[in-house]
């Protein structure tokens, strides 16, 4: 898996949890070796509604209409 920010090699890392208030334990993330981008579950799920909600807004956009001026 390659980094979306950097490109570089992405590994795979476990994470504590206990600091996010979900319970002790670990969870998988991904993380890039040369910028240090974290990736989970959680940032994944944000990023894919923040993208819905751009897509949604998009449609329902109103297009400029194009007006043809006639020359007497």
């Amino acid at each position: 898996m390659n980094c979306h920010r950097c490109h570089g090699f992405m590994c795979s890392v476990d994470s504590f949890t206990e600091a996010s208030g979900i319970g002790p334990g670990t969870v998988r993330v991904w993380r890039c070796v040369i910028c240090g981008e974290i990736i989970d579950w959680v940032i994944l799920l944000n990023r894919i509604r923040a993208r819905d909600r751009r897509s949604i807004a998009r449609e329902k956009k109103p297009g400029q209409s194009v007006r043809r001026v006639l020359a007497f």
